[in-house]
C-alpha cells in the first residue's frame, strides 16, 4: 500500500510539474489555433457562397423582371437558389428581386424565348427587314 501512495504522488508531482504543465498548454493552444483557423475559412467560405447566392438570384431576377413573365423551370431554379441563401443569412436586394418573381405571370418556355429574342433585337437595333 505504500508504495501505490509513492507511485500516485509522484505521478501527482510529474504532472503538476510546471514542465510538463507548459507542454500540455502548448499542445492545447496549437489545437486552439488551428480549429480557430479551420473555423475562420470555413467563415469566409460561408460568405462567398451568400455572395455567390446573391449575385445569382439579383441577375436573374432582373433578367425575369425586365422580361415581365417567368417560366415554371425559372421559378423553380429560383426557388433552389433563394432557399439556401435566405437559410445562410442572405436578404435584402435577393430578397426584393426574388419576391417580384413570385408575382410575375408564368408563360411557356417558347414564349419565354420569344420575349427574349425579342428583347435583345431591341437591344441591339436589329430591325427586320
Amino acid at each position: 500500500m505504500k508504495i501505490d501512495v509513492v507511485i500516485v504522488t509522484a505521478l501527482i508531482s510529474a504532472f503538476s510539474s510546471s514542465g510538463v504543465m507548459s507542454l500540455v498548454i502548448y499542445l492545447l493552444q496549437r489545437r486552439d489555433r488551428r480549429r480557430e483557423k479551420e473555423e475562420a475559412k470555413e467563415s469566409a467560405q460561408s460568405k462567398m457562397l451568400v455572395a455567390l447566392g446573391h449575385d445569382k438570384i439579383i441577375y436573374l431576377s432582373d433578367k425575369y423582371v425586365r422580361r415581365g413573365c417567368i417560366t415554371v423551370k425559372e421559378k423553380g431554379n429560383l426557388e433552389m437558389l433563394a432557399q439556401p441563401y435566405f437559410e445562410a443569412g442572405g436578404n435584402g436586394d435577393g430578397k426584393i428581386g426574388y419576391e417580384a418573381c413570385q408575382k410575375l405571370k408564368i408563360v411557356s418556355e417558347d414564349e419565354a424565348e420569344k420575349i427574349d429574342i425579342e428583347t435583345r433585337r431591341k437591344e441591339f437595333m436589329y430591325e427586320d427587314e
